[in-house]
């Protein structure tokens, strides 16, 4: 494909964050100063002020804010009452996946700082992929992962489903999140599931992306590591932004088990 304009396609995303409506909140949220920009929101019920989920956005990993899934988090925050800390991380092409990753690591050594006895990785999309990249030297003590990248050569990418993301744009970032000669060099992040935490993972079922969350939840199963998957019957890629289906607060609610880690 032609390069895109990546500076155009982050402001688009930014402005269209922007023009949504707020998602209401009982709690307080601060942007962070100085550093990986970040976004805390903090309940004013917070049932297990122990527990911080580092929340990774999507965006093919290029594009993406703390306004592209703002109402995303306060839906985790409010529905868990958990402390969730949003973590802009840097993006292709400028940075690369391990950069990335570098930055969520740091997100949970911050919410390891802050007295927290359990940190959770949540990536969305292209921040399932970060969360996957960062699991282990973060020493993360689970993973949420909704419509995530795994493989990132795309091999297992479902032409034939409707729900997107887009393949073009996928291949064209892929390639330099990775700097992979071929995209058939890009990493698959599940090929050793060895040593990661207890994985939960949402995906629609229209989703192209849905054989790559089966993918991880089998080569979990086979490193021994507990991984549940719930695909979510006609929805798309990124149904979790929905601002008002009941399935969002639902897939959040199955997700506390991991996140609590009572199972």
């Amino acid at each position: 494909m032609t390069d895109p304009d990546v500076a155009q396609l982050r402001a688009g995303a930014h402005e269209r964050a922007l023009s949504r409506p707020r998602v209401p909140f009982d709690g307080a949220v601060e942007d962070a100063a100085g550093g990986v920009p970040s976004r805390r929101y903090r309940p004013a019920r917070a049932a297990h002020p122990e527990i911080v989920v580092v929340f990774l956005h999507g965006g093919y990993g290029i594009l993406g804010d703390l306004e592209l899934q703002d109402g995303y988090c306060r839906r985790i925050a409010q529905t868990l009452g958990v402390d969730v800390l949003s973590v802009a991380y840097r993006l292709a092409p400028e940075a690369t996946l391990a950069e990335s990753a570098a930055d969520a690591v740091a997100a949970v050594h911050t919410g390891r700082d802050d007295s927290a006895r359990r940190v959770v990785l949540w990536g969305d999309s292209a921040g399932g992929a970060v969360a996957l990249a960062a699991a282990r030297p973060s020493a993360a003590d689970a993973l949420v992962l909704t419509n995530p990248n795994v493989d990132l050569s795309l091999s297992r990418y479902d032409d034939a489903a409707p729900g997107g993301p887009g393949r073009e744009l996928s291949e064209w970032a892929f390639l330099r999140w990775t700097r992979s000669a071929r995209l058939s060099d890009a990493p698959d992040l599940a090929a050793d599931a060895a040593g990661l935490p207890p994985v939960f993972v949402a995906v629609g079922s229209e989703d192209s992306l849905l054989p790559d969350a089966r993918h991880l939840v089998e080569r979990c199963a086979a490193a021994g590591v507990p991984a549940t998957l719930r695909v979510v019957d006609g929805a798309v890629h990124g149904f979790m932004g929905s601002p008002d289906d009941p399935v969002v607060e639902t897939v959040i609610r199955e997700a506390s088990a991991v996140v609590l880690g009572s199972s």
